[in-house]
Protein backbone atom coordinates (compact mmCIF):
# COMPACT_ATOMS: atom_id res chain seq x y z
CA UNK A 1 0.00 0.00 0.00
CA UNK A 2 1.27 3.18 -0.92
CA UNK A 3 2.63 6.27 1.55
CA UNK A 4 -0.44 8.12 0.15
CA UNK A 5 -3.34 5.66 0.12
CA UNK A 6 -2.39 5.00 3.95
CA UNK A 7 -2.67 9.08 4.50
CA UNK A 8 -6.21 8.83 2.93
CA UNK A 9 -7.42 5.63 4.80
CA UNK A 10 -5.93 7.53 8.61
CA UNK A 11 -7.02 10.98 7.15
CA UNK A 12 -10.76 9.22 6.38
CA UNK A 13 -10.40 7.06 9.77
CA UNK A 14 -9.78 10.57 12.02
CA UNK A 15 -13.47 12.05 10.15
CA UNK A 16 -15.39 8.94 10.49
CA UNK A 17 -14.62 9.25 14.14
CA UNK A 18 -15.40 12.53 14.55
CA UNK A 19 -18.63 12.65 12.64
CA UNK A 20 -20.10 9.47 14.24
CA UNK A 21 -19.01 11.23 17.62
CA UNK A 22 -20.66 14.25 16.64
CA UNK A 23 -23.66 12.76 15.92
CA UNK A 24 -24.08 10.77 19.09
CA UNK A 25 -23.57 13.74 20.94
CA UNK A 26 -25.96 14.83 19.37
CA UNK A 27 -28.61 12.49 19.94
CA UNK A 28 -27.50 12.26 23.20
CA UNK A 29 -28.58 16.21 23.58
CA UNK A 30 -31.76 15.12 22.10
CA UNK A 31 -31.70 15.82 18.33
CA UNK A 32 -32.49 14.21 14.97
CA UNK A 33 -32.17 14.38 11.35
CA UNK A 34 -35.88 14.74 10.46
CA UNK A 35 -35.58 13.70 6.72
CA UNK A 36 -39.15 15.87 5.79
CA UNK A 37 -37.23 19.30 6.86
CA UNK A 38 -33.67 18.13 5.54
CA UNK A 39 -32.40 18.82 8.94
CA UNK A 40 -31.44 18.37 12.45
CA UNK A 41 -34.31 18.81 15.11
CA UNK A 42 -34.27 19.07 18.78
CA UNK A 43 -36.67 16.41 19.88
CA UNK A 44 -39.55 16.17 22.62
CA UNK A 45 -40.96 13.18 24.68
CA UNK A 46 -43.56 11.28 26.12
CA UNK A 47 -44.99 10.62 29.66
CA UNK A 48 -47.79 8.45 30.46
CA UNK A 49 -49.24 8.00 34.03
CA UNK A 50 -51.24 5.55 34.69
CA UNK A 51 -53.36 3.17 37.18
CA UNK A 52 -52.26 0.52 36.89
CA UNK A 53 -49.33 -1.52 35.15
CA UNK A 54 -48.90 -3.51 32.29
CA UNK A 55 -51.25 -0.88 30.03
CA UNK A 56 -49.85 -1.06 26.43
CA UNK A 57 -48.69 1.65 24.80
CA UNK A 58 -49.44 2.17 20.99
CA UNK A 59 -48.19 5.42 19.00
CA UNK A 60 -49.22 5.73 15.32
CA UNK A 61 -50.17 2.24 15.60
CA UNK A 62 -47.45 0.48 16.16
CA UNK A 63 -46.65 -0.87 20.14
CA UNK A 64 -43.40 0.95 21.92
CA UNK A 65 -43.86 -0.83 25.11
CA UNK A 66 -45.80 -1.43 28.25
CA UNK A 67 -46.42 0.52 31.64
CA UNK A 68 -43.53 -0.24 34.42
CA UNK A 69 -44.78 -2.68 37.11
CA UNK A 70 -43.29 -0.08 40.15
CA UNK A 71 -44.20 3.18 39.01
CA UNK A 72 -47.07 2.65 36.40
CA UNK A 73 -45.62 4.96 34.19
CA UNK A 74 -44.36 4.70 30.28
CA UNK A 75 -41.58 7.02 29.16
CA UNK A 76 -40.89 7.70 25.35
CA UNK A 77 -37.90 10.19 24.39
CA UNK A 78 -36.67 11.28 21.05
CA UNK A 79 -39.62 12.02 19.26
CA UNK A 80 -39.64 14.47 16.39
CA UNK A 81 -41.37 17.51 16.30
CA UNK A 82 -45.34 16.33 15.36
CA UNK A 83 -48.51 14.91 15.90
CA UNK A 84 -49.18 11.57 17.03
CA UNK A 85 -51.50 9.11 17.98
CA UNK A 86 -51.92 7.30 21.15
CA UNK A 87 -53.41 4.46 22.26
CA UNK A 88 -53.05 2.31 25.47
CA UNK A 89 -54.93 -0.70 25.57
CA UNK A 90 -55.55 -3.68 29.00
CA UNK A 91 -57.20 -6.57 28.79
CA UNK A 92 -60.86 -5.82 30.62
CA UNK A 93 -60.59 -2.34 30.08
CA UNK A 94 -61.74 0.14 27.33
CA UNK A 95 -59.25 1.29 25.17
CA UNK A 96 -58.00 4.92 25.77
CA UNK A 97 -57.11 7.59 22.78
CA UNK A 98 -54.98 10.46 22.98
CA UNK A 99 -54.03 12.64 20.17
CA UNK A 100 -50.96 14.87 21.27
CA UNK A 101 -48.72 17.12 19.84
CA UNK A 102 -44.86 16.67 20.31
CA UNK A 103 -42.85 19.81 20.32
CA UNK A 104 -38.88 20.48 19.99
CA UNK A 105 -37.50 20.19 23.94
CA UNK A 106 -40.93 19.31 25.75
CA UNK A 107 -42.88 16.11 27.04
CA UNK A 108 -45.99 15.96 26.68
CA UNK A 109 -47.27 14.91 30.38
CA UNK A 110 -50.35 12.66 30.11
CA UNK A 111 -50.45 12.33 33.87
CA UNK A 112 -54.13 12.21 34.59
CA UNK A 113 -54.75 8.84 33.02
CA UNK A 114 -57.49 6.23 34.70
CA UNK A 115 -58.62 2.87 32.89
CA UNK A 116 -61.49 2.26 34.10
CA UNK A 117 -63.63 -1.30 34.02
CA UNK A 118 -67.69 -1.34 34.80
CA UNK A 119 -67.46 -3.17 38.39
CA UNK A 120 -65.53 -0.54 39.59
CA UNK A 121 -67.79 2.50 38.37
CA UNK A 122 -70.39 0.50 39.49
CA UNK A 123 -69.67 0.21 42.61
CA UNK A 124 -68.42 3.45 43.43
CA UNK A 125 -71.65 5.13 42.21
CA UNK A 126 -73.45 2.45 44.56
CA UNK A 127 -71.49 2.92 47.66
CA UNK A 128 -70.99 7.08 47.27
CA UNK A 129 -73.08 8.53 49.98
CA UNK A 130 -75.35 11.46 49.06
CA UNK A 131 -73.67 14.99 50.11
CA UNK A 132 -75.37 16.56 52.94
CA UNK A 133 -76.29 20.25 53.15
CA UNK A 134 -76.46 22.49 55.44
CA UNK A 135 -80.46 23.36 56.08
CA UNK A 136 -79.09 26.13 58.80
CA UNK A 137 -79.00 28.69 55.71
CA UNK A 138 -82.50 29.35 53.81
CA UNK A 139 -83.76 32.54 51.77
CA UNK A 140 -86.49 34.96 52.34
CA UNK A 141 -87.34 37.11 49.43
CA UNK A 142 -88.02 39.82 51.84
CA UNK A 143 -85.01 39.50 54.05
CA UNK A 144 -81.82 38.17 51.80
CA UNK A 145 -79.95 34.93 52.87
CA UNK A 146 -80.57 34.33 56.23
CA UNK A 147 -79.07 31.88 59.23
CA UNK A 148 -80.05 30.33 62.25
CA UNK A 149 -78.22 28.85 64.65
CA UNK A 150 -78.72 25.86 66.36
CA UNK A 151 -77.61 26.48 70.04
CA UNK A 152 -80.41 29.23 70.09
CA UNK A 153 -82.15 28.92 67.09
CA UNK A 154 -81.76 32.72 66.68
CA UNK A 155 -81.79 33.82 62.87
CA UNK A 156 -78.76 35.92 61.30
CA UNK A 157 -78.97 37.87 58.04
CA UNK A 158 -76.53 37.19 56.19
CA UNK A 159 -77.19 38.79 53.26
CA UNK A 160 -79.63 41.73 52.51
CA UNK A 161 -79.72 41.61 48.72
CA UNK A 162 -83.03 40.19 47.67
CA UNK A 163 -83.49 37.00 45.83
CA UNK A 164 -86.17 36.68 42.92
CA UNK A 165 -85.54 33.12 41.96
CA UNK A 166 -88.26 30.27 42.07
CA UNK A 167 -85.83 27.38 40.92
CA UNK A 168 -82.30 27.26 42.76
CA UNK A 169 -79.93 25.13 45.35
CA UNK A 170 -78.08 27.13 47.54
CA UNK A 171 -74.83 25.80 48.38
CA UNK A 172 -72.49 26.33 50.91
CA UNK A 173 -68.77 25.02 50.08
CA UNK A 174 -65.40 25.72 50.95
CA UNK A 175 -67.14 28.48 53.35
CA UNK A 176 -67.62 30.33 50.15
CA UNK A 177 -72.10 30.53 49.39
CA UNK A 178 -73.47 29.84 46.24
CA UNK A 179 -76.75 29.79 44.20
CA UNK A 180 -77.29 27.37 41.43
CA UNK A 181 -79.64 28.78 39.40
CA UNK A 182 -82.30 27.09 36.96
CA UNK A 183 -85.07 29.40 37.08
CA UNK A 184 -86.36 30.55 33.11
CA UNK A 185 -85.66 34.15 34.07
CA UNK A 186 -82.39 33.93 35.82
CA UNK A 187 -80.05 31.19 35.57
CA UNK A 188 -76.90 30.67 36.27
CA UNK A 189 -74.45 29.82 39.31
CA UNK A 190 -74.01 32.96 41.75
CA UNK A 191 -71.39 33.64 44.66
CA UNK A 192 -71.89 35.49 47.50
CA UNK A 193 -69.08 38.12 47.57
CA UNK A 194 -67.59 39.84 50.99
CA UNK A 195 -69.86 42.38 51.06
CA UNK A 196 -72.94 40.71 50.87
CA UNK A 197 -74.01 41.06 47.24
CA UNK A 198 -74.31 38.26 44.60
CA UNK A 199 -72.00 37.86 41.73
CA UNK A 200 -72.86 36.01 38.84
CA UNK A 201 -70.13 33.56 38.12
CA UNK A 202 -71.78 31.33 35.30
CA UNK A 203 -74.05 31.69 32.50
CA UNK A 204 -76.16 28.31 32.02
CA UNK A 205 -78.83 26.43 33.87
CA UNK A 206 -77.40 24.84 36.57
CA UNK A 207 -79.35 22.17 39.16
CA UNK A 208 -76.09 21.59 41.16
CA UNK A 209 -72.76 22.18 42.42
CA UNK A 210 -70.80 19.17 43.96
CA UNK A 211 -67.05 19.73 45.18
CA UNK A 212 -64.17 17.78 44.26
CA UNK A 213 -62.21 15.29 46.75
CA UNK A 214 -59.38 17.14 46.69
CA UNK A 215 -61.32 20.36 47.67
CA UNK A 216 -59.92 22.30 44.69
CA UNK A 217 -62.71 22.85 42.05
CA UNK A 218 -66.27 22.59 41.79
CA UNK A 219 -68.73 20.51 39.19
CA UNK A 220 -71.27 22.91 37.79
CA UNK A 221 -74.17 20.51 36.74
CA UNK A 222 -76.76 21.94 34.28
CA UNK A 223 -79.28 20.20 32.52
CA UNK A 224 -77.45 18.56 29.43
CA UNK A 225 -73.47 19.92 30.63
CA UNK A 226 -71.26 19.80 33.36
CA UNK A 227 -68.70 22.54 34.03
CA UNK A 228 -65.84 22.83 36.40
CA UNK A 229 -64.38 25.53 38.22
CA UNK A 230 -61.10 25.75 39.88
CA UNK A 231 -61.21 27.35 43.32
CA UNK A 232 -57.25 26.78 44.30
CA UNK A 233 -53.95 26.55 41.97
CA UNK A 234 -53.38 23.14 40.18
CA UNK A 235 -49.20 22.20 41.39
CA UNK A 236 -49.29 19.53 39.10
CA UNK A 237 -49.85 19.28 35.26
CA UNK A 238 -51.85 20.89 33.58
CA UNK A 239 -51.11 23.59 35.90
CA UNK A 240 -54.87 24.94 36.06
CA UNK A 241 -55.38 28.14 37.65
CA UNK A 242 -57.69 29.74 40.44
CA UNK A 243 -60.93 30.92 38.66
CA UNK A 244 -60.47 28.80 35.53
CA UNK A 245 -63.65 27.59 34.01
CA UNK A 246 -63.79 24.38 31.79
CA UNK A 247 -66.92 23.20 30.08
CA UNK A 248 -65.94 19.23 30.43
CA UNK A 249 -69.15 17.70 28.41
CA UNK A 250 -72.38 18.45 26.94
CA UNK A 251 -74.94 15.57 26.49
CA UNK A 252 -77.37 15.12 24.13
CA UNK A 253 -79.15 13.29 26.74
CA UNK A 254 -80.09 15.25 29.82
CA UNK A 255 -77.70 14.50 33.09
CA UNK A 256 -79.90 12.66 35.78
CA UNK A 257 -76.70 12.45 38.29
CA UNK A 258 -73.23 13.11 38.73
CA UNK A 259 -70.25 12.08 41.07
CA UNK A 260 -66.87 12.51 41.54
CA UNK A 261 -64.74 10.16 40.99
CA UNK A 262 -61.68 9.39 43.52
CA UNK A 263 -59.20 10.59 41.89
CA UNK A 264 -60.57 14.33 41.75
CA UNK A 265 -59.63 13.99 37.30
CA UNK A 266 -62.43 12.40 36.74
CA UNK A 267 -66.11 12.55 36.59
CA UNK A 268 -68.94 9.80 36.85
CA UNK A 269 -72.09 10.96 35.34
CA UNK A 270 -75.46 9.24 34.25
CA UNK A 271 -78.10 10.00 32.21
CA UNK A 272 -81.61 9.61 32.35
CA UNK A 273 -81.57 6.96 29.24
CA UNK A 274 -79.45 4.59 31.64
CA UNK A 275 -75.60 5.07 30.06
CA UNK A 276 -72.88 5.45 32.46
CA UNK A 277 -69.96 7.95 31.32
CA UNK A 278 -66.41 8.47 32.93
CA UNK A 279 -64.92 11.81 31.77
CA UNK A 280 -61.64 12.80 32.51
CA UNK A 281 -60.99 16.44 33.46
CA UNK A 282 -57.53 16.87 31.89
CA UNK A 283 -57.63 17.70 27.98
CA UNK A 284 -54.16 16.79 27.18
CA UNK A 285 -54.43 15.18 24.02
CA UNK A 286 -58.08 15.07 23.90
CA UNK A 287 -60.17 14.51 26.74
CA UNK A 288 -61.96 10.91 27.00
CA UNK A 289 -65.76 10.10 27.29
CA UNK A 290 -65.87 6.43 27.92
CA UNK A 291 -68.93 4.83 28.20
CA UNK A 292 -69.29 2.31 30.68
Amino acid sequence: MSKGAKTFILIASFLSFFVLTYLIVLYAYGYQFNFEKLKWVETGGLLIKTNMDGVEVFIDGERQGKTSFLSETFVKKNLLPGEYNITLKKNGFPDLNKTIKVKSGEAVQLTNIYLPNSEEVADFVKNSEPVKENPNYFISRADGLLYQRLEDEQIEKVSSESVFLKNYKLKILQANIYLASYDLKTPGVFSLDASGAWEKIHSSSSNDLILSPDNKKIAIVGPNEISVLWLKNENEPPFFQKDRKELVIQSENRIKQVFWFKTGWHLIYLTETGSTHFVELDPTGGRSNLVI
